[in-house]
């Protein structure tokens, strides 16, 4: 096994994680003096303090860049509307000198435009296959995670993972995911989520959770109800789950009641429920009746999560410019629903990438302003809304007047430029992701056909351009680490653009052929050529290993091949590791797979979802 590493940096990152949070409750009368500030503010400023756009891009065609510092149209809006935050995107995150710098001037601009409190800086940084900083440390993601067998492992990456949001300036992570991979065939969850077992999922998230809050991060569970038995991917259309809430209970619904009142806020999911949401809605697009999702439906967001579950913390929607809500709702329409179902928080409403679209963003605001004013919009919801987002802001260090704060400025960590770039991607961070790595491969099966030696020869072949520097940074680390393998002995070859005949003909001489399958749901698209392979090199007396990248389903696929491993995810490296603090993030699965089938370590990972 890999040794796990510490640090003496690692050691003071934990001192000074742990001091953020020995902090008091929030008194009666900062309560009081926050129930106040509710009161005084008018029902513009209450809008804005619910709604958390993003600045992803700025310009159209050609000249659409991502935002990478604030211009002044952006900086006059910041100004303008005290929103209650904002999401940052891998277009504003491009290294972290730069993400710090644009998060401070972001700040700086609310504060000018005399809000009361901090934005709240959110981003999706899941770890594994959902990751928006391009630079720092990845983790292998939920699912490797949760193959590892050990929730300490969960604890580990997002402490890391807080550690370097906080560093930078982000206080919310959209995370962890806490929905059970129940469906195989779901397109968008897949190995985001730990397990296809509810109570792994629980379990393990509640550690996911301790990890972001040892770094003052905030934690957003997600998407409630639960988006892990869909064949929809709410980002291209509108999902329905058929269950009934008693059958909701005994799955999807159990990670999150398990660790709901740990959460600081719970992100909604797009989705149909129609056994437990009666209320309908005409589609704008499609004419036709539909049933309100569940980031819309009261009898969810109201009777279910915060009635029968007990959430106290802030309900946010997923991003509304989603085509699951675009598509058949009027923006009026799903802000009015989504409120008054009690969603404290809107994400990105409005796209805000144009001046044209900041004008938009007026019309909106001043049309959701009117529908409170008329009674469309509850007044009562909104202020209750605004008292729990700045009793969020206070828990953690947040308001300006830091009388009202429980957690005081002096005890958070401080984002720092300098910081930022000593602790973000640092060696020992990216240490306990390749320990985590590897204590996650799983050896389905084995026929004698690794540790494979280094007087064999090998063929591997591999899906995906980028995954080329995986293979090699796999090899670099066999070498680091003094395993005797032969790299003259060791062909890769990328089959995305080759024909049958040609990939066949690229293992004739291997002693092993090595095939990556990068599957995203249950259905295999390479399943005939796989054992087609299988047959081709058992003709030789030779042995073929499948290497599972991604989704492990694929597993199944090939029976008869002689070795079956898995890592969990199948993103490659845009490059190799330079070392240095500006060293583009990269995922570290597929070269602790490799590394493991040269004899780097033994594999004990086990697989966190059932396979057919």
């Amino acid at each position: 096994m890999v040794k796990k590493k510490f640090s003496l940096f690692m050691a003071m990152c934990m001192i000074l994680s742990t001091l953020v949070f020995c902090v008091s409750p929030l008194t009666a009368k900062a309560d009081d003096r926050i129930k106040d500030m509710v009161e005084d503010m008018t029902t513009q400023e209450k809008v804005a303090q619910m709604l958390m756009p993003s600045f992803r891009y700025w310009g159209e065609g050609d000249e659409k860049e991502g935002v990478t510092e604030i211009n002044d149209a952006i900086r006059a809006t910041l100004n303008k509307y005290s929103f209650g935050g904002v999401i940052v995107f891998a277009q504003n995150c491009q290294n972290a000198k730069q993400t710090t710098a644009l998060i401070n001037s972001m700040q700086k601009a609310n504060l000018a435009g005399g809000a009361q409190s901090a934005l709240l800086v959110s981003i999706d940084q899941e770890g594994g296959y959902i990751t928006r900083l391009n630079t720092g440390t990845a983790m292998p993601g939920n699912m490797a995670i949760g193959a590892t067998g050990d929730t300490e492992n969960a604890y580990r990456a997002a402490n890391i993972i807080g550690n370097e949001l906080a560093v930078q300036g982000i206080n919310v992570d959209f995370a962890p995911v806490m929905d059970v991979n129940n469906n195989p065939a779901n397109p968008i969850i897949g190995v985001r989520s730990f397990s296809d077992d509810p109570n792994v999922v629980e379990k393990f998230g509640a550690k996911y959770i301790e990890g972001l809050h040892n770094n003052g991060v905030m934690a957003a569970l997600k998407h409630f109800p639960g988006h892990g038995d869909t064949n929809t991917d709410s980002h291209t259309g509108l999902p329905t789950i058929d269950k009934t809430y008693d059958e909701l209970k005994k799955m999807e619904l159990i990670p999150f009641a398990g660790v709901a009142k740990n959460a600081d806020f719970i992100m909604t999911a797009h989705i149909q429920y129609p056994k437990i949401e009666s209320q309908t809605y005409i589609s704008k697009s499609t004419g036709e009746e539909i049933y309100l999702p569940a980031t819309l439906s009261k009898t969810i967001l109201t009777d279910i999560l915060r009635n029968d579950m007990g959430f106290s913390g802030v309900v946010v929607t997923d991003a509304m410019d989603m085509a699951a809500i675009a598509e058949h709702f009027s923006k009026m329409d799903s802000t009015r629903l989504a409120i008054n179902a009690g969603t404290d928080m809107i994400l990105m409403p409005v796209d805000l990438s144009t001046p044209a679209g900041l004008i938009n963003l007026d019309k909106y605001i001043d049309g959701v302003v009117e529908q409170v004013n008329n009674g469309a919009i509850s007044t009562a919801r909104v202020d209750e809304s605004v008292y729990r987002i700045l009793k969020m802001k206070a828990k953690y260090g947040l308001m300006h007047d830091d009388s009202l704060n429980v957690m005081k400025k002096a005890s958070r960590i401080t984002p720092s430029e300098v910081l930022a770039q000593a602790t973000v991607g640092s060696k020992a961070h990216h240490d306990v992701e390749w320990d985590i790595a590897v204590d996650a491969i799983t050896a389905v099966k084995n026929d004698n056909a690794f540790p494979i030696t280094s007087d064999k020869k090998v063929v591997v072949l591999y899906p995906a351009e980028n995954q080329a520097n995986s293979i090699l940074y796999g090899m670099e680390k066999l070498k680091n680490s003094k395993v005797n393998i032969n790299s003259d002995n060791i062909v890769a070859v990328c089959t995305k653009d080759m024909a049958e005949d040609g990939i066949l003909a690229a293992t004739e001489g291997a002693d092993v052929v090595i095939m990556i399958s990068a599957t995203y749901s249950a259905n295999f698209k390479n399943q005939e050529l796989a054992n087609k392979l299988v047959a081709k090199t058992h003709e030789r007396g030779k042995k073929f290993i499948l290497l599972s990248a991604h989704l492990p389903y694929d597993v199944s696929m090939c029976p008869e091949a002689d070795g079956i491993i898995a890592c969990y995810c199948g993103k490659g490296m845009a490059e190799l590791p330079t070392g240095k603090s500006d060293s583009k993030q990269y995922n570290p699965n597929i070269p602790a797979a490799i590394y493991t089938l040269f004899g780097g370590s033994n594999p004990t990972g086990k697989l966190p979802v059932k396979i057919n």
